[in-house]
């Protein structure tokens, strides 16, 4: 009420002004300070392909447990899946340890019969070679895991499980996916940003991260990398920023607000900013009249920025502007 009263007085003294040829307005000063202006947008948790590790099957066999699950959140030794190699697997490894067995022996007997002047050296050197190969086999077979009969596979990272490609009972080869993981710190921010605004963002600007659903939560992190082109799909420029929270996961659909310093910048409110034909302009007042200056202005929210020939100690008009005209005899509204 108190407000509407005071807006009413106002507006009553700038009518009696203007029948006597003197308009009421009210000033601000100008502001020399630091400007930040904020670019929002949309995006979601990614991990770069140099974060992310693939565990494929050591192995043929049959998937017996399978312990995680998209999302799930792993320690470096956690459990993923349980793996029991095949038979035919095992018994190429029984094969190969036999084998090395009856070399080992057929060495031994060669070499005494070598010591008795009873064995040439062409059928040493050949039980020697033979010894050599078998166990150069079985060493083979143990690089693989065929010794293994059954097998409890854990992460060797800190990370997010991304993929999950087996089940329990499921028959398996070697290289076959299995399962995927993101290091923990290998998560990002991908947030798209118009071509036109992409030239006010660089590296290192800070971002604050919050969700979709709950704004509430903010995570802090700064742009790492900027791409060089225009998404096809989304007509953005990808802007790439690392996360100081772990607690997030790949797929999330989340918000980004940039914060691009500006610098120190004059600043006036909005209102004081008019825009005719000429461009924009603003109105000072000198010797009880208005002054008219034509400025470049730039609008950030509720905060304008001009350049211009402007007198930086004097105020600018925020209202009663709309009715002056250069020269006008103009009483200030204290």
């Amino acid at each position: 009420m108190r407000l509407m009263i005071m807006t009413w007085l106002f507006w009553a003294m700038f009518a009696n002004a203007e029948e006597a040829g003197t308009a009421w307005v009210k000033t601000e000063p100008i502001r020399y300070a630091d400007m930040s202006y904020q670019l929002s947008g949309y995006g979601s948790i990614t991990a770069l392909p140099n974060s992310q590790l693939n565990m494929n099957i050591p192995r043929p066999g049959q998937v017996s447990k399978v312990y995680v699950f998209v999302g799930k959140k792993v320690k470096k030794d956690d459990l993923l899946y349980e793996l029991t190699t095949a038979a035919t697997v095992l018994k190429n490894y029984q094969q190969a340890e036999l084998q090395l067995n009856t070399v080992k022996k057929e060495l031994q007997r060669v070499e005494r019969m070598y010591q008795a002047n009873l064995a040439t050296n062409s059928q040493l050197m050949t039980a020697r070679k033979n010894m050599f190969d078998a166990q150069s086999s079985l060493n083979a077979e143990i690089k693989l895991g065929n010794n293994i009969a059954h097998d409890t596979v854990r992460s060797p990272i800190d990370g997010v499980v991304t993929l999950v490609q087996v089940e329990p009972g499921m028959r398996v080869q070697p290289a076959q996916a299995a399962i995927s993981l993101v290091v923990n710190k290998g998560l990002y921010f991908q947030m798209g940003v118009i071509p036109e605004l992409i030239s006010s963002v660089s590296v290192g600007l800070p971002v604050h991260i919050s969700s979709v659903f709950d704004p509430g939560v903010v995570i802090n992190g700064h742009i790492q990398f900027i791409t060089g082109m225009v998404d096809q799909n989304t007509g953005l420029v990808s802007v790439y920023s690392d996360l100081k929270d772990t607690h997030v996961s790949p797929g999330m659909r989340m918000q980004g607000v940039i914060e691009i310093g500006l610098g120190k910048k004059w600043q006036v409110p909005r209102s004081a900013v008019l825009l005719d034909s000429q461009g924009y302009y603003i109105f000072q007042v000198i010797d009880h009249h208005a002054k008219r200056v034509n400025v470049v202005a730039k609008e950030y929210d509720d905060i304008t920025t001009i350049e211009g020939s402007f007198n930086k100690d004097l105020p600018v008009v925020v209202l009663g502007n709309y009715e002056l005209k250069d020269g006008m005899a103009v009483k200030v509204n204290q």
